[in-house]
């Protein structure tokens, strides 16, 4: 399963400047002459916590949602107080009340392979939302997938942690097998996982979205307002009703 034992390790080993993420929220909301304090927020693929943590020091009330009870258990130790986490696929997102902000971080719809259960996801999103809601999310791009991660290997060998990263893409499907090594004493321990992530073209993106009903839609390079360009690795989506 992806993201069980290496979920005590992730933080050490991801390299994410969470705070720029986090002033891009910032400028965002006064972009859109949005308050926040106080305001409701779900957040889809949580994982270890690091962004909820960010979003619950905003002041926003946060319900925090992820797949893996690993990843949940470090994002609990985490964030103390302020935030409900829920261990859900999802893909099963179902809850009796709206939200001011939905936000979804780290690329986690490219973990989400058919494009049809995608676009249902967007259409619980707009129903979820309120009137004005946002919706902000990232996917890693097309050029990402197919020319930096696809078919390349990449390996790691540092004193605590290595790994060998093994890339196989087959149509818009990149396999990614995964094997750590981490340090524990005077032992290295092993730790096996594979993700798979659908490569998602632009465009196909947009029109699901606006399928779903959503009507505003800006796209971003990465975490910045800067125009997408050929080569960007991750692409921002800021979505209102």
């Amino acid at each position: 399963m992806q993201y069980k034992d290496l979920a005590l390790y992730y933080d050490e080993m991801m390299d994410v400047d969470y705070d720029s993420w986090t002033n891009f929220l910032i400028s965002l909301f006064k972009k859109y002459d949005l308050d926040y304090i106080d305001k409701t927020v779900l957040e889809l693929g949580c994982g270890t916590g690091n962004m909820t943590l960010k979003l619950a020091n905003l002041g926003l009330k946060v319900i925090a949602l992820d797949i893996s009870q690993e990843m949940l258990n470090v994002a609990r130790d985490k964030v103390k107080k302020g935030v409900i986490f829920v261990n859900e696929d999802m893909k099963n997102i179902d809850f009796d009340k709206k939200f001011d902000f939905v936000f979804s971080f780290c690329d986690g719809f490219n973990y989400i392979l058919e494009e049809d259960e995608l676009f249902l996801i967007f259409k619980k999103v707009y129903n979820l939302l309120k009137e004005e809601g946002l919706f902000v999310f990232d996917i890693s791009s097309e050029y990402k997938l197919k020319n930096i991660i696809g078919n390349n290997t990449f390996t790691l060998n540092e004193e605590k942690y290595a790994y060998i990263w093994d890339n196989y893409l087959e149509d818009d499907i990149v396999d990614m097998y995964i094997t750590f090594f981490v340090k524990e004493g005077d032992f290295y321990r092993r730790i096996d996982e594979h993700h798979t992530q659908r490569i998602y073209k632009l465009d196909d993106m947009l029109r699901m979205l606006k399928k779903a009903g959503f009507n505003k839609i800006d796209v971003y390079d990465n975490y910045s307002f800067e125009t997408i360009k050929e080569n960007s690795q991750r692409i921002t989506f800021a979505v209102r009703k």
